[in-house]
């Protein structure tokens, strides 16, 4: 018999690893069951089927439909959007930060179009539920910031004209999920890529002096 020796830090390592990507495959199993029946009709068991995972396994995990529903809106954003909230703005000028943005929406969208459609259930469940509203505010709070801080630097470099900052913000953040439309309608003569291509210049032109 061989015995295998793994160092106590690195068995910790592995276990975190092996515990992380448990998670995102019930996660990733949620979010296809949320998006294809809703949450209100999604019941545990759907996602238990979908995850190939065993009951206790999930529960182990989340106690609930709710406390998975809430760790998704989490998942979401570290996973399919890690890029745009942690965008380096130190990089390029407003201009090309906005449409390296637009880029990365673009690729999540071609790639996953499912998670535009899990966004949708975000906004039902916010109208209904506190936690779950406090959750999704803090997300689009954090893009708002995110928006605000660029146009803020082109305001600053005389780029741009001196606008109101949030609504400015508002503007790219709201027009972005347009492409929310396209996940929904997928039979239009307009694509999904260049809806959004066009429609950041048009707002970048907006902003110009």
């Amino acid at each position: 018999m061989i015995i295998y020796i793994i160092p106590t830090g690195r068995y910790v390592i592995l276990k975190s690893k092996l515990k992380d990507s448990t998670k995102n495959q019930i996660l990733e199993a949620a979010l296809h069951v949320f998006v294809k029946s809703g949450f209100s009709k999604t019941t545990m068991d759907d996602i238990v089927s979908e995850s190939g995972l065993s009951k206790g396994a999930i529960y182990h995990h989340y106690g609930s439909k709710k406390d998975l529903f809430l760790a998704l809106i989490d998942y979401w954003e570290n996973y399919f959007f890690k890029n745009i909230i942690n965008k380096d703005l130190t990089k390029n000028n407003p201009d090309e930060l906005l449409r390296d943005i637009t880029l990365d929406v673009i690729k999540a969208f071609k790639s996953s179009k499912h998670i535009f459609l899990a966004e949708l259930e975000f906004w039902s469940l916010s109208n209904h539920d506190l936690d779950v509203r406090k959750r999704t505010t803090e997300l689009y709070s954090k893009l708002i910031v995110l928006f605000r801080t660029i146009i803020s630097k082109g305001v600053s470099s005389g780029l741009y004209k001196n606008i109101d900052l949030d609504v400015a913000a508002l503007s790219v953040m709201t027009s972005l999920q347009g492409v929310i439309w396209f996940s929904i309608f997928d039979k239009s003569e307009i694509s999904a890529e260049k809806y959004l291509n066009d429609v950041i210049e048009f707002i970048i032109h907006g902003f110009k002096k």
